[in-house]
């Protein structure tokens, strides 16, 4: 069983709870570090880090609005192995992809899934972290709610620009969607009863359900059971080779020597480095099929 470190208690502003549901989700934050100048290159030892700033328990603010979560903490561990300070800094999710394609930032980390869709704009690192999508609903529907094929007639929340929202598109035959800007938003709206289903990927429905008795006590999650191998990558711009292959050494070197182990332990209560190497076969098949445009 799963067990969430006390720091998830920072996120109350973030992963809204049925008890502080009316809190404000907090804005995007500046960079991560104080020493790094904005507009500065990777040439300058700087990498310019873009994320989506309220994707808990990956990246997301804290009270003080600093960037933190388990890509925060990986990302700065790669840069650090491979000599490079992290700006890091908060975009809207649906139009990070454009940020980085007009090379305003050198890469994207965020609970960043590897799809092919995503692979035509981006070049993308190998797999750090094997993800999945789960639905959530009230309690008081989970009857009617009880599989993924009972969801095609519901009223759907996602986060807009998400694999989630594609999956929805391309599996169920016109889903009643209703797209939000942050996966807060779609629980503040299922605890309103604007939708009677969220999916989200599993980690950030987990996170959510952490964060008080009464999410658990209201809520309850379903595995969409023909979702449940997606990976996360790091996005880097098409054809930047040379800074694909710094991130990928640097990813290696953090799992190597523990470092990614000790962050997993961190943010989830458990290593996920065990996890991802018994899936490394389907992992590396994953990275190949986008990069083959399959």
């Amino acid at each position: 069983m799963r067990k969430f470190n006390s720091v998830f208690a920072l996120a109350a502003g973030v992963a809204l709870s049925f008890g502080l549901a009316q809190m404000p989700v907090m804005a995007a934050t500046a960079d991560t570090t104080a020493t790094t100048t904005a507009g500065t290159h990777h040439q300058d030892h700087v990498w310019r880090v873009g994320c989506d700033a309220a994707f808990a328990p990956f990246t997301y603010t804290d009270e003080k609005g600093q960037l933190i979560g388990f890509d925060v903490d990986l990302i700065k561990a790669i840069g650090a192995e491979m000599g490079y300070t992290i700006d890091m800094k908060g975009y809207p999710f649906d139009g990070i992809i454009p940020t980085l394609i007009t090379n305003n930032i050198d890469m994207i980390i965020s609970g960043f899934t590897i799809s092919p869709e995503r692979a035509e704009r981006v070049d993308f690192s190998d797999p750090y972290y094997r993800c999945g999508l789960t639905f959530l609903t009230l309690k008081k529907n989970a009857d009617k709610f009880s599989t993924f094929d009972d969801i095609a007639k519901a009223k759907i929340c996602v986060q807009i620009g998400t694999t989630g929202a594609l999956f929805l598109q391309k599996t169920l035959k016109n889903p009643d969607m209703r797209q939000f800007n942050t996966p807060p938003e779609t629980y503040l709206e299922l605890q309103n009863g604007g939708c009677e289903v969220v999916v989200n990927d599993r980690p950030v429905n987990d996170f959510f359900l952490a964060q008080s008795p009464e999410n658990k006590k209201n809520v309850v999650s379903k595995d969409i059971d023909i979702a449940q191998n997606e990976y996360y990558g790091i996005a880097i711009a098409k054809g930047n080779t040379e800074l694909l292959k710094l991130v990928n050494e640097g990813l290696k070197r953090v799992i190597d020597n523990g470092k990614f182990a000790e962050i997993s332990n961190k943010w989830f209560g458990y290593d996920i480095t065990d996890d991802l190497k018994a899936h490394s076969a389907e992992a590396a098949a994953a990275l190949a099929g986008v990069g083959s445009g399959k």
